[in-house]
This record gives C-alpha cells, structure tokens and sequence, in this order.
C-alpha cells in the first residue's frame, strides 16, 4: 500500500497504455506535467482538484478532447462558447458535474466558492483573457 495522494497538491495522470501514474508534488505545475507525460497521439487525461474562490480570469480550451469537472462543494456558472458564438450557461453545485466538449472555450463564475475535481486532457489547451462583458 502506498501513501495516499494529497489532491490539493498531488494529481494523477491517467494514461490508456500505462495505467493510473501519481504525480506527487504536482501543485498545479502544468507545463512540467504535460512535457513529462503528455502528446497529441497519447494525452492521456490528468485529474486533480482546485477550489475557485474568484470568477476564472480566461477563457480556456482543450482540443485533445473532453474534459470532466465534478463539484464537489460550492457552486459555479461554467459558460460554454459554442461555435456560432452563442454562449451556454450553467449553473452546477456539489455532487454534480459538467462536460466541456473538446474545442469549446469555456470559463467560469464563482457563485460560491468551489471545489472540483478535473479530468483533463491537457496537450494544445490555449487560454484568452476575459472581458467584461463576459460576466
């Protein structure tokens, strides 16, 4: 038996070829997580765990594919870009999840502050500042 995973600093990166990888000491350090176990042909998806205590600051999108959040306390609007350019809003609390669809900008407002785990396929995901009329 190993020592449990800390997810407000240690991630897991799960991979379709090797398994379930501990990334202990993750803290959120992306770029290194990505060079280290990461490509287009195989990007696997990282899980981990953040709590917003602010609305997100951009934009951001994940072509290699879906990603999953669950809420697991406090509540959020996620909003979803669509590509006419319409904008879907949705408000998820604890115990209830949302699926960013690949290529889709997606952003969020802190209604409470919240709590989710990510699932994330990380490889490509590009970022744009927010602006006010965002809200």
């Amino acid at each position: 038996m190993t020592d449990p995973l800390r997810l407000e600093r240690d991630a897991v990166h799960l991979d379709s070829h090797v398994g379930v990888v501990p990334l202990p000491g993750f803290d959120h350090d992306y770029d290194s997580y990505i060079a280290a176990h990461c490509t287009h042909a195989a990007p696997g998806r990282l899980v981990s765990l953040g709590t917003s205590t602010e609305h997100w600051p951009s934009w951001e999108t994940h072509p290699a594919g879906d990603e999953l959040v669950i809420v697991i306390s406090g509540r959020a609007e996620f909003i979803q870009e669509l590509a006419d350019g319409k904008r879907v809003r949705s408000v998820v609390g604890p115990k209830e999840a949302i699926i960013n669809p690949a290529g889709v900008p997606h952003t969020a407002n802190v209604l409470e502050a919240f709590t989710a785990i990510y699932v994330t396929p990380c490889p490509g995901t590009t970022h744009r500042p927010r602006s006010i009329d965002d809200d």
